[in-house]
């Protein structure tokens, strides 16, 4: 009798830690949706002719989002004087930017983050007194059209900027626009 129960018992142990296997398998296969990020507000641009979200610093605390669609196609959208980013469309190559980078006959680069889909560098003019400038590239693939997100060149942000405008561009998402029936 006792070894019994310990053999239903074994094999209820076995079966309950098998199962958990699975669960991690099928969750690394499927699409992670964008994380909502504290402090932050979903932001449709349909509006202005792109058919995606993104979360932005809420206007409550921060402001209200300035969004403007310029001339070359580009979408800046500026929250303040610590947010501003532009988005366009693009082939999203980061290798091409790097090369750019290393090449640049005014600006020492160095690279301080890069990943699959983003790049974190900094801008200095030795000897220049110039101020170190901080940028980010994001390369997104939205259905089957890529876009480019940096920041705005002429901002003037800090490294804890940059991550924070990085976080909120991980979060652009396609969004199609509500058709009105009429």
């Amino acid at each position: 009798m006792k070894r019994s129960l310990y053999f239903v018992m074994l094999a209820f142990l076995i079966s309950v830690t098998s199962c958990g296997g699975d669960n991690t398998e099928q969750s690394n296969n499927t699409v992670e949706a964008p994380k909502e990020l504290k402090g932050y507000e979903e932001l449709d641009l349909n509006q202005w002719g792109f058919q995606m979200s993104i979360m932005v610093p809420n206007a409550e605390q921060n402001g209200e989002a300035e969004v403007v669609l310029t001339e070359r196609g580009a979408l800046e959208v500026v929250i303040g004087s610590t947010y501003g980013i532009e988005i366009m469309y693009g082939e999203g190559d980061i290798d091409l930017l790097k090369m750019d980078l290393k090449e640049d006959l005014v600006f020492t680069s160095e690279i301080i983050k890069e990943d699959e889909n983003s790049l974190v560098y900094k801008q200095d003019i030795p000897g220049s007194g110039v101020k170190t400038q901080n940028h980010f590239f994001y390369r997104a693939q939205l259905g089957t059209d890529v876009y480019e997100v940096r920041d705005l060149i002429d901002g003037n942000y800090g490294t804890g900027m940059i991550d924070k405008m990085l976080e909120s561009v991980n979060t652009l998402k396609e969004k199609k626009q509500a058709k009105v029936e009429a």
